[in-house]
């Protein structure tokens, strides 16, 4: 209910200006919106800075332009925010992760890595299931070896893999490496275990895709905690084994959450209600570039109050005109329907608010802020 009450009382709207300057102890989410996959920068609360995901998809798509135009690619846009909002003295993208192999979350990752340094590049791996050899691969695998970069594979349950250059100024700060390849982090310490059956055993209909192989990762700070997961799905396809359901797994593990990332864009089979009512966030940021993003099943499950109290504040990065006539009403409900998406969580971890910068302006204004929210 007190969470309810600040979303209410403060959702208003700023008037046009920039967002304000990160500052040390405050923990920044940037969900970019390139109109073109997944990205988004952190800066963390001693200036450490990581990206997840550099989607470069959309060539050939109707109703998928970039934002905000085409005088660059979608990596270079990735680059020029990042170059914006990193902290002051930033010289280098400290950690680059890679949810999964696939162009919307990591065709752009050879020319951000390009332009600014790296520090460690994380992905899942190609072992596990190893992606297609198509060139979008080779050239990242070659990416890697001409940058000379300190290239590691998640370990899942881990939280010694990102961590803080100054991890003794904020000891409650932590990211949990939750999920990848059929593996989920039992809860407990560094423990996990193993979801997905043997692959030898499974019947090929029923093999693991990319998307079910995507990392996942929760951040925590004091009392908040975030969610971020790539494409992992959440409702088994018609007769599919209920072990496909990721979501299922990743939720008894992380439990409450205050804001997760909506799992593959929102797209069919995501957002399951177990999934929902187990995370209870209060606000949900939905990367959309695709007119199929949400689909309105899942934005029903998101909206819907019978499955936890309180707020379900969503906002998208960027909703398609052809989307918005599918949607229909519920349009009106959503908190952004466009624009970069900004959690601003404060020293300690105990509240945070959102703010909405333009994303059709490189200016990016702050076209809208929510909260305070109070963390869980």
């Amino acid at each position: 209910m007190i969470r309810l009450l600040l979303s209410i009382a403060f959702a208003v709207t700023m008037a046009a200006g920039t967002l304000p300057p990160w500052t040390r102890g405050t923990l920044d989410i940037h969900q970019i919106s390139t109109g073109r996959g997944n990205a988004a920068f952190f800066v963390f609360p001693d200036g450490t800075t990581m990206l997840v995901d550099a989607g470069a998809a959309g060539d050939g798509i109707e109703y998928t332009d970039p934002r905000p135009n085409k005088t660059h690619t979608p990596g270079g846009w990735i680059v020029r925010y990042v170059e914006r909002m990193m902290a002051p003295q930033a010289a280098r993208i400290d950690y680059a992760v890679l949810t999964h192999f696939h162009v919307d979350h990591m065709g752009g990752i050879t020319e951000v890595g390009t332009a600014i340094p790296i520090g460690k590049l994380i992905d899942r791996g190609m072992d596990y299931l190893p992606p297609p050899s198509d060139a979008m691969i080779k050239n990242y695998v070659a990416f890697l070896a001409d940058q000379k970069l300190k290239h590691e594979t998640i370990r899942v349950g881990a939280a010694d893999q990102i961590t803080l250059r100054d991890r003794d100024a904020f000891k409650n700060f932590e990211v949990r490496n939750v999920a990848a390849n059929g593996e989920v982090w039992s809860g407990e310490g560094d423990g996990s275990k193993r979801i997905f059956p043997p692959l030898a055993s499974i019947d090929k209909e029923d093999k693991p895709s990319e998307n079910m192989c995507s990392i996942g990762l929760r951040i925590r700070y004091g009392k908040f905690d975030y969610f971020t997961g790539g494409d992992i799905p959440g409702v088994p396809d018609p007769g599919s084994p209920d072990w496909t359901s990721v979501e299922t797994a990743v939720a008894r593990a992380i439990g409450p959450t205050d804001v997760h990332v909506v799992n593959h864009h929102g797209s069919i089979s995501p957002e399951s209600a177990f999934f929902l009512a187990t995370l209870k966030s209060a606000v949900m940021i939905l990367p959309a570039w695709s007119p199929t993003h949400p689909s309105q099943d899942v934005l029903k499950r998101m909206m819907t109050m019978r499955l936890y109290p309180g707020p379900h504040d969503i906002f998208v990065t960027t909703l398609r005109e052809p989307t918005k006539a599918s949607i229909g009403p519920r349009v009106s409900q959503l908190k952004a329907t466009h624009g970069h998406i900004v959690v601003r969580v404060a020293p300690g971890g105990d509240h945070y608010q959102v703010f909405v910068l333009d994303d059709t302006s490189e200016e990016m204004n702050v076209i809208g802020t929510f909260g305070p929210y109070v963390s869980q």
